[in-house]
Formats: C-alpha cells, sequence, structure tokens
C-alpha cells in the first residue's frame, strides 16, 4: 500500500508520532533502498517513551497492514488484471510488468481515497510536520541507523513537494509510476506509451470504484 492507503487507517489517531510511524518504513526506502530498519528487533530499547512507542506501533501497523493486503486475493486479482493491460505497453522496455501493476494498484487506491474524499492530503501533511523530529531521529538510532541524514534530507523535499495531491490527475499517477520505475531501471518511455498507461488507469480506476472499499474494511477488521 503506498502512504496514503497506510494513513486512511490512523487518519482518526490525533496522534502525528504513530502517523508518522505508519509511513516510515516506505520513507526509509524511498530515501535509501538500501538502508534496511526492523524496529521489532529493537522494541526493548524504546522504554517507556511514548512518542517513540507510537513511532513503533505505527511501523507496526504498516507491516501488518501490507501484510494483509498482498496476501488478499483482491491484491493477487487486481495486480493479474492489470499486468495483462500494462504489459504491452512496456514490452520494448525493460521495466518488469509485474512490477508496474503492482504500483498501480497502490496508486490508484490513494487516487480513490482522495476523489471520495476519505483522506485529505492537507491532513496527512499536518500530522507530518506535527511528528517529533528528534525523536524520529532517536527511533532511527536507536534501530542502528547511526547516520540519519540521508533520511531527514528526503523528508524535507518529501514535505516540501507535498505531492499527494497530484494523485487526483491520471496523468499525474503515469508519471509517478514511471519515476518508480526510473529508481531501480535506466527507462525512457515515450509520448504515447505514457498517453496509454494514462488511458489504462483511468478505465481501471472506473472497474475499482466499486470495489476498493471492500479491501481497506478487510484490512481495517484484521488491523482492529
Amino acid at each position: 500500500m503506498n502512504f496514503l492507503s497506510h494513513y486512511y487507517f490512523e487518519r482518526y489517531s490525533h496522534n502525528p508520532e504513530l502517523v508518522l510511524g505508519c509511513i516510515l518504513p516506505d520513507l526509509i526506502k524511498n530515501a535509501d533502498r538500501h538502508v534496511n530498519v526492523l524496529p521489532q528487533k529493537y522494541e526493548d530499547r524504546f522504554g517507556n517513551n511514548p512518542k517513540l512507542q507510537h513511532i513503533y506501533h505505527g511501523w507496526m501497523r504498516h507491516v501488518e497492514a501490507d501484510r494483509y493486503f498482498h496476501g488478499s486475493s483482491f491484491f493477487y486479482d487486481h495486480t493479474h488484471q492489470l499486468r495483462i493491460l500494462l504489459a504491452p505497453l512496456v514490452e520494448t522496455t525493460v521495466i518488469r510488468p509485474s512490477f508496474l501493476s503492482h504500483i498501480a494498484l497502490e496508486l490508484l487506491l490513494d487516487h480513490l481515497l482522495l476523489h471520495h474524499k476519505w483522506v485529505h492530503e492537507s491532513d496527512f501533511y499536518e500530522y507530518l510536520a506535527a511528528a517529533d523530529r528528534d525523536v524520529t531521529d532517536r527511533f532511527l538510532k536507536l534501530c542502528d541507523v547511526p547516520d540519519t541524514t540521508f533520511f531527514f534530507t528526503y523528508f524535507n523535499s518529501f514535505m516540501r513537494a507535498q505531492y499527494m495531491a497530484s494523485y487526483r490527475e491520471f496523468g499525474q499517477i503515469t508519471n509517478a509510476m514511471i519515476a518508480i520505475c526510473r529508481r531501480l531501471w535506466d527507462v525512457q518511455l515515450d509520448g504515447d506509451q505514457c498517453s496509454r498507461i494514462t488511458e489504462v488507469i483511468t478505465n481501471y480506476a472506473m472497474k475499482l470504484d466499486d470495489e476498493f472499499p471492500l479491501i481497506f474494511e478487510e484490512i481495517q477488521s484484521k488491523l482492529s
């Protein structure tokens, strides 16, 4: 699941550290995909500090939500269908269709949450801005990340860009999909390929519209 989908489960928490924790695994992965943080190995280090505990709790809820999501028939069925639609559009590239369909589904879920006003990006960014950075730094260092500069450099950029609102536009979702692919492969898509990807995801969003609430209800029931 992507940022806003994870935020959906914590949107009423009124707890900035919990919200930050629920997206922290993906923030770190985006900041440096070679850094592997495993807080569950260091749970005893967080003591009774409530903010450290909230970050940790958010992190573990992220892990659980992803586990339920990626193991669901919803995920399997829709990534399979998207793969069939997207594979011909990238067959001349090194992009793996299975990877492209995976990120397409996750970004479309964020789009639908925004479209139906189930989440609001302004609230999301306000939570993140309110999270205690000193405690976040301490959390990462307690998880054996000695130099956190890479993370805060990325996080500052993430907060400045505030690009979540752009997921309302299908063309911007296509751009995001390609940008994510470029983290793994040196790839360029031409205008026709981008337009056809946008057409596919636009049509597929209509297919998802009736079905997507079910996966959030399912995961919410399990997290509760």
